[in-house]
């Protein structure tokens, strides 16, 4: 064989490797896995914002509102079902931080922050309202894929249209709000949550 012949037999082998992963679904753990790697390395904690003291402005549900900015009051009146089926209302739940995510299990960042989470989540279950937000079609997937990993942290899927704070268009997303109902950060992309300096920072969001 020639060596042209070689080289364009390789770049085959290439291309057809890749698309057995695609077809297969392998492309995905093995993408979640190099992001969770990536994660490691720090470069992709998310930037801590200082919540002000006092916000006027209130988000309104189903009203046009300005952008909503770190320690602006967040919209609660949101509903989600939870993995029983049942209709849960952000406003009913205890009066501490939330730690929202917006999620899929077709997204390898997505796959890749949740290790992370669920040591977050085993830390701060007590202290924090931990609502993970599957945006996958089909929510018993998503139940499955949480019980195939070994998470414990409570899932939810969209009940009804999200205000726009919530929409960022972008999975994953991470929105913390504090205890008193202001939003204190949100995050779109990839993100490790599992470090001190962000359990530390939900602390200091609980007052």
């Amino acid at each position: 064989m020639k060596p042209h012949q070689k080289k364009s037999l390789k770049y085959l082998l290439i291309i057809a490797g890749l698309i057995t992963l695609y077809l297969t679904g392998l492309h995905k753990p093995i993408a979640a896995t190099l992001q969770r790697g990536m994660l490691m390395t720090g470069l992709f904690n998310p930037s801590l914002n200082e919540v002000p003291e006092k916000t006027d402005k209130v988000v309104v549900k189903g009203k046009n509102t300005p952008e909503v900015v770190p320690g602006d009051m967040a919209d609660l009146d949101v509903q989600f079902f939870n993995e029983a089926g049942e209709l849960v209302n952000l406003s009913a739940m205890p009066q501490q931080p939330y730690f929202i995510n917006f999620w899929a299990t077709w997204c390898p960042p997505c796959i890749a922050e949740m290790p992370g989470i669920a040591e977050l989540y085993a830390d701060k279950k007590e202290t924090v309202n931990f609502v993970l937000v599957s945006f996958d079609t089909d929510f018993e997937k998503a139940k499955a894929f949480k019980v195939k990993k070994g998470y414990d942290f409570p899932i939810y899927r969209v009940a009804y249209d999200l205000p726009d704070m919530y929409n960022t268009g972008s999975l994953p997303t991470t929105i913390v709000i504090d205890a008193q109902g202001r939003l204190a950060l949100n995050h779109m992309g990839i993100a490790n949550y599992d470090t001190k300096e962000f359990r530390e920072y939900l602390d200091s969001l609980q007052e």
